[in-house]
């Protein structure tokens, strides 16, 4: 048994385990060590996580778990995502009972992440799923009194369910049409199927991808979600299990279905279409920072998709999710840690409530600023370079419609990005308050700032390290 292939799953997963009572019993000062606990085991496990990017691929556990570049890549990104969710959830609940049991549902979602990009058998792809659903059902209900919070919490269960119920049936398609549960046999296997069967397996497989990564027409659940759950949670369940989601159905398309074979790529451009104009076009009309920053996710999920659309066919398309990926995490992560201190101050997530915030607020206020406009695809920014790097994807790949379509949506979506910077420094303040500068708060929009510059300044650098993370086992 290969003990060493999951040893940075194992660090956060026994951590999760040992805090469980830790958290029943913490009381006073004391309620502050779960989440520094999470934090060294998540430094812990990153230490353990960079070397698997330089090592040779092999398989693991009977061949049912991959150890490669990839693997490492999108874990490295997951825990990233986890750390800077544990900063901001930390100070948002600073002296609150929820404070103490915030870090064991993120850190059981984050190994349910983990799992879910290195598996290559199809009964652990469900079971990884669930473990990085039911976690984040849980960080959505960390105020259980919140009637908004249950109900969002019901959405998110009945919808996940639903979604991976219907997943889990396209996968046993896949086992009756080939004997198998490995991915890279199953791709063997399948190419002398029926095209018919495969296809509607295909389907029925994508409908619990694309409800992690919020893709059109599964994406209901995310705006309730994000606006009844507290804004740290939103941010981790709007970047966590979505790059988790991404690994695994690029795992799942290029290995166990070769180009061609029901018609994939069509499907998701198709489906990339679709998922960012909706997502553009419904934000337009948000009054909540929080529902708004919902429908900016979807979108987002639109642009990555049409690189992953063309994976098998453009070399650079690998790289360029990882890298988007990679500011994506940041930049989102950066308005997500704003709005909540927005809303522990004020209690709510109102738009009106940003009026003036570059006057009383200024370093919160540039801090937005600088992810909204990253995510709208400003130069010199990482959301500029990310967008670049994915339209060359895609227009190498033979989609030039859908990478005219992505150029339109991103003006389209600058629009209502710059509504709420100019919200922050063109409009008279209606509150005089300004915002206390927790420090979990600092340090994760001092990290997201800094990765957003930095990613954008010198992409080379980040791009390069998601091309050694495109190496796959095949």
């Amino acid at each position: 048994m290969d003990l060493g292939a999951v040893a940075p799953e194992m660090v956060l997963a026994g951590a999760a385990l040992v805090l469980v009572p830790i958290a029943g019993w913490a009381r006073g000062r004391w309620r502050r060590l779960p989440a520094a606990a999470a934090l060294l085991a998540l430094l812990v496990a990153m230490g353990l996580t960079a070397p698997m990017l330089t090592a040779t691929p092999r398989e693991a556990f009977c061949g049912t778990y991959a150890v490669d570049p990839f693997r490492a890549f999108y874990q490295l990104v997951l825990q990233g995502g986890a750390l800077l969710s544990l900063l901001s959830l930390a100070s948002h609940f600073r002296g609150s009972e929820q404070e103490p049991h915030h870090p064991i549902a993120l850190l059981m979602a984050t190994v349910g992440g983990m799992g879910l990009a290195a598996a290559t058998d199809l009964g652990l792809i469900v079971l990884f799923l669930q473990m990085v659903s039911l976690p984040s059902y849980l960080l959505v209900l960390l105020v259980r009194g919140d009637r908004l919070a249950q109900e969002a919490t019901l959405k998110y269960f009945l919808y996940g369910a639903a979604a991976l119920a219907v997943m889990a049936y396209g996968l046993t398609f896949l086992f009756g049409l080939t004997g198998s549960l490995d991915l890279r046999t199953i791709g063997t296997a399948l190419a002398g199927a029926d095209r018919a069967w495969v296809a509607v397996a295909f389907g029925l497989v994508v409908v619990g991808y694309g409800f992690e990564m919020t893709l059109i027409p599964f994406h209901v659940w995310a705006p309730d979600v994000f606006q009844g759950g507290s804004a740290p949670a939103a941010g981790f369940v709007s970047a966590v299990p979505k790059a988790a989601a991404f690994a695994g159905l690029l795992r799942f398309l290029l290995e166990a279905m070769p180009d061609g074979l029901a018609a994939w790529p069509t499907l998701l451009a198709v489906l990339a279409a679709a998922t960012m104009t909706l997502g553009n076009l419904v934000a337009l009309r948000q009054t909540g920072l929080k529902r708004l920053l919902a429908y900016s996710s979807i979108a987002q999920a639109g642009y990555m998709l049409m690189a992953v659309a063309v994976a098998g066919k453009a070399p650079g398309a690998l790289p360029a999710v990882g890298f988007y990926m990679l500011a994506y995490l940041l930049m989102n992560l950066a308005a997500f840690t704003v709005v909540a201190q927005i809303e522990r101050m004020f209690g709510s997530d109102g738009l009106d409530l940003a009026r003036g915030l570059g006057r009383r607020a200024p370093w919160p206020a540039a801090a937005l600023t600088l992810a909204l406009l990253s995510l709208a695809g400003v130069p010199p920014l990482a959301g500029f370079a990310g967008k670049v790097f994915l339209l060359l994807a895609a227009i190498d790949g033979g989609l030039a419609w859908l990478a005219a379509l992505a150029a339109a949506n991103m003006a389209v979506a600058l629009y209502y990005y710059i509504a709420v910077v100019a919200e922050m420094y063109f409009r008279e303040a209606e509150r005089t308050e300004g915002m206390a500068l927790g420090a979990g708060y600092a340090w994760a929009l001092g990290l997201c700032s800094a990765g957003t510059l930095v990613l954008g300044v010198v992409p080379g650098v980040a791009f390069g390290l998601a091309q050694i993370g495109s190496t796959m086992l095949r």
